[in-house]
This record gives structure tokens, C-alpha cells and sequence, in this order.
């Protein structure tokens, strides 16, 4: 009987275990392409976010702005185009989770304006 517990417990660990250290990670920049003219800046960024569970990706976005504005601010009218990943093996298979379009200050828009 000991032993059936086990047989059914193990994978139910070994699947909580990868779940929270999916998690557990940041997320990663995995390509970043920035293009810029005189007056505008677009960056396209992919995102893998490292997590099953429901993203806030306004939030997301507004804190990856941020970091990003901290360090690579200075440049014109700068627009992100943020795609977002919930995990590296979703990256792999290509299944976009969201696509987000912000300015600067990290508030989405619909369009770039000029």
C-alpha cells in the first residue's frame, strides 16, 4: 500500500518542484532589435516571462520600461514593442502569449505617433 502512495505521490512532486522553479525565475531578454530615426526610437524586445501563472502585463511592461529607461535612456520618442513568452519551451514553439505596444513612460498605445 506504501508503495502505490509513493508511485502516485512522485510525480506530483517532481511536477510542483518544476512549476516553482519556473517561477522562481526572472524574466529573460531573448532578442532585442532597436531601430531609430531622428525623432523615433522603436525597440523590439521578446520577453520570455517564466511563469504559468496570470501575468499583469501592463505591470510587467511598466517595470521592464523602467529598467530599461534607467539604463539605455537618451534616445527620441521611444517606442517598445514588447512580446511576451510564458516560458522558454513556449518561446521554442513560437505561441506568442501577448504582444504589447508602449511608449516611453510605459503606458500602452495603439499606434506609434511621430
Amino acid at each position: 500500500m506504501k508503495k502505490k502512495k509513493w508511485i502516485l505521490l512522485t510525480p506530483l512532486v517532481i511536477l510542483l518542484l518544476a512549476f516553482c522553479l519556473e517561477e522562481a525565475k526572472p524574466y529573460e531578454i531573448f532578442s532585442s532589435t532597436v531601430e531609430s530615426s531622428p525623432n523615433l526610437t522603436e525597440n523590439e524586445i521578446t520577453l520570455v516571462v517564466h511563469s504559468l501563472l496570470p501575468i499583469d502585463t501592463d505591470e510587467l511592461a511598466k517595470e521592464f520600461i523602467e529598467n530599461h529607461m534607467l539604463l539605455n535612456g537618451g534616445r527620441p520618442n521611444q517606442y517598445f514593442e514588447l512580446e511576451l513568452y510564458r516560458t522558454s519551451l513556449h518561446y521554442k514553439l513560437g505561441k506568442i502569449y501577448d504582444t504589447i505596444l508602449c511608449n516611453e513612460k510605459g503606458e500602452r498605445v495603439s499606434e506609434v505617433q511621430f
